[in-house]
C-alpha cells in the first residue's frame, strides 16, 4: 500500500513538472511574453547612445504603446532556456524596459532580429526576423526625450 502512495506521488510530481515544462517552452506570442496589456511606459535607447544613461528615450502615450504593442504581437516565440547569447547583428538591437501598471519595471530586455532575451530567458523569433526599420522609425517618431 505505500509502495503504491508513492508510485502515485512520483507519478503526479512529474506529470506536474511535464505540464508546466511544456507551458513555458511552448511557442507563445511576443506580447504575452512580454504581458504586454499591462504596460504603462517603455523605456528605451535611439543612437547616438548618451554614455551617462541607461535609456534616453520613453514612450508613456497609451496609444503609442498599444501600437508597439500590436507589432510585437505579430512575432510568435519559442524559449530556448536561459540567457546564453552571443550578438550576431548589434546595429539591430533594440534595448528596453517596461514599467507596468502595478509598478512592476522589467530587467533591461533586447530584441535583435531574430532572438529576443526577455527577462532571464532567451526565445528564438520564429515567424520572420523583427522589422528593425519600422521599430526604429516608429521609436524615432514616437519617443519622448527624458
Amino acid at each position: 500500500m505505500r509502495f503504491k502512495r508513492t508510485l502515485i506521488v512520483i507519478i503526479v510530481v512529474l506529470l506536474i513538472y511535464g505540464i508546466n515544462r511544456w507551458y513555458d517552452y511552448r511557442e507563445k506570442n511576443l506580447a504575452e511574453i512580454l504581458d504586454a496589456n499591462k504596460v504603462t511606459a517603455v523605456y528605451f535607447n535611439i543612437r547616438p547612445f548618451e554614455e551617462d544613461k541607461a535609456f534616453n528615450r520613453k514612450i508613456v502615450n497609451e496609444t503609442s504603446i498599444k501600437v508597439l504593442t500590436e507589432f510585437f504581437s505579430l512575432y510568435t516565440v519559442k524559449k530556448t532556456g536561459s540567457r546564453n547569447f552571443l550578438s550576431k547583428y548589434p546595429e539591430e538591437q533594440f534595448t528596453f524596459q517596461l514599467e507596468y501598471s502595478d509598478q512592476r519595471i522589467t530587467v533591461p530586455n533586447l530584441i535583435e532580429r531574430d532572438v529576443a532575451l526577455i527577462g532571464m530567458d532567451q526565445y528564438d523569433i520564429i515567424n520572420e526576423p523583427i522589422d528593425y526599420k519600422w521599430l526604429e522609425d516608429y521609436l524615432a517618431k514616437h519617443g519622448q526625450k527624458f
